[in-house]
């Protein structure tokens, strides 16, 4: 299967299993309030964020896997037309077995000292804590198997995979909150995606590249050694970073101010949240197919790829920042109620955020697949410091807005200038190179924006009708005034070759349930 196929069919899935989510989980916030209660569902949040640094007990290596699987395939496919010898994978991936059972013991340690020493906020937390922490350790090293399908690009079946244990955990969910199970029903529907997403994708594997699970591939990667646990070291490094500038803020809003008060900034906060995984979609499933031309294409072609791919990823991150900087305050105040809303000053700094954030994921991703981990890494953890820094230093002032802040001056003025240094020192070009080609969109953009912030003052009281009405307006204006821009750019060229790949498989799906 070719890279833009392999790319498009798994971009495909996610974005519907982004879409269910979103639908369901705007839902599912409220029922839980419901069920829950403001304090303890804000308990949960708060404890969930806590839970997310156990995994930055594995080093790294889990992030790096589908990178090296990905640029050992590359050189494979390169061997295989030379005519010689293969098993670049193989020895990859009985490296990374080897290095991730020796981890499971550290990891272990880890959820022990963290169940036992750090004390839950209610008693009730303690049991479901433990039983996500047990199936943390117990499912940990089946992680490797969907890295080596993501890395080997099988990204159809991941997202099939994805989409189908979370609608089947989510109604476990719905069903024992119903019967009263509370903490623990949120609790094993984690658990079941878990657990189920790893061994699916072990039988995958099985059945895919049974060569990668016999014990010839164990034998093949030789013994033990420490630079196979310290090749993902600034990936962990950076994963800590990204840890402090993710998801300090709603802890930083708990200790500061009070567990309510999360829930309200969780709210305001909660269509980006959900918004800001669809333009991540296309550099995180294109990712393996960066790995896989660094080693057979030029910087021309890879440079091309990587801004069309920031294009991309613009294009969708203005749009949702248009549409939810006029539709926000209506739709909240539908959702969950006008206390529910944080302010428009707090919406429009975390949008603002959100576009940094993801214009700078595209360059990170782009200089992970060069191999730029240490530097990224030395990077994010500034920009995580000086984010938690201002925001500690904000909250007791400004309250929420202060928070926002602090984690939007991380982005402006740490990770943007220093991927864009680190960027055109990769491809040996200059800066004006870099940000010529998005010029055009910036003033675009603007135009939108301000267009979006009047269309929020016209419209009147907030309903169903005038909530659609101007998501509608916006979402017109948008494209009308960013297409132009878009048509003129060798996106244009990804956006045409996807639509015609797309329309050949629905036909070829049409005339086969025909037949």
């Amino acid at each position: 299967m070719s890279r833009s196929r392999s790319f498009l069919g798994g971009a495909l899935f996610a974005y519907v299993y982004q879409a269910s989510l979103m639908l369901v989980g705007l839902w599912l916030t409220p029922f839980y309030i419901h069920t829950l209660g403001v304090r303890d569902y804000g308990i949960w949040l708060v404890a969930l964020q806590v839970l997310n640094f156990l995994l930055l007990c594995d080093f790294g290596i889990i992030v790096v896997t589908p990178r090296d699987v990905a640029n050992a395939s590359g050189i494979e496919h390169a061997e295989r037309e030379s005519g010689n010898g293969c098993g670049h994978v193989a020895r990859v991936v009985g490296q990374t077995l080897k290095v991730v059972l020796a981890q499971t013991c550290v990891i272990a340690l880890a959820a022990l000292g963290l169940f036992l020493l750090r004390p839950a906020h209610d008693p009730a937390l303690r049991g479901p804590v433990g039983l996500i922490l047990a199936v943390f350790v117990i499912s940990y090293p089946l992680r490797v198997f969907p890295a080596v399908l993501q890395g080997l690009q099988d990204l159809k079946f991941l997202g099939q995979l994805r989409l189908t244990l979370w609608s089947v955990s989510t109604a476990l969910v719905i069903g024992m909150l119903l019967a009263g199970a509370r903490f623990y029903a949120l609790a094993c529907g984690w658990c079941l995606q878990q657990l189920g997403h790893d061994l699916a994708a072990c039988w995958r594997l099985r059945r895919s590249r049974p060569d990668l699970l016999s014990a010839e591939v164990w034998r093949q990667a030789g013994p033990l050694r420490w630079r196979w646990f310290t090749r993902g070291f600034w990936v962990n490094v950076n994963q800590v970073a990204t840890a402090l500038s993710a998801g300090s803020d709603l802890l930083i809003v708990g200790r500061a101010i009070n567990a309510a008060t999360v829930v309200v900034y969780s709210s305001t906060n909660k269509l980006i949240a959900v918004l800001q995984n669809q333009p991540q979609i296309l550099a995180s499933v294109a990712l393996p197919g960066i790995s896989h031309m660094k080693t057979s294409e030029s910087r021309e072609r890879i440079l091309q790829a990587t801004t069309s791919l920031t294009q991309a990823m613009l294009l969708l991150a203005g749009g949702i920042v248009c549409v939810i900087l006029a539709a926000n305050q209506q739709f909240i105040t539908l959702w969950l109620g006008a206390q529910f809303f944080g302010g428009m000053q707090l919406t429009v700094i975390l949008l603002l955020t959100f576009l940094l954030r993801q214009a700078d994921y595209t360059l990170a991703v782009t200089l992970f697949a060069f191999g730029h981990e240490k530097l990224l890494s030395i990077r994010a953890l500034t920009d995580g410091a000086v984010s938690v820094a201002i925001a500690f230093l904000l909250v007791r002032h400004w309250g929420l807005v202060g928070v926002a802040f602090g984690f939007l001056c991380g982005a402006a003025f740490i990770s943007i200038p220093a991927d864009i240094f680190l960027l055109t020192r990769t491809l040996q070009m200059p800066v004006a190179g870099v940000i010529r080609p998005y010029v055009p969109y910036a003033w675009r953009f603007a135009v939108a924006g301000s267009f979006a912030l009047a269309v929020r003052h016209w419209l009147g009281a907030p309903n169903v009708l005038h909530l659609a009405l101007t998501t509608s307006i916006v979402g017109l204006a948008y494209l009308l005034l960013v297409m132009p821009y878009v048509w003129s750019t060798p996106l244009r060229g990804y956006i045409q070759g996807a639509t015609a790949t797309l329309g050949s498989a629905m036909r070829s799906r049409v005339l086969g349930l025909v037949r």
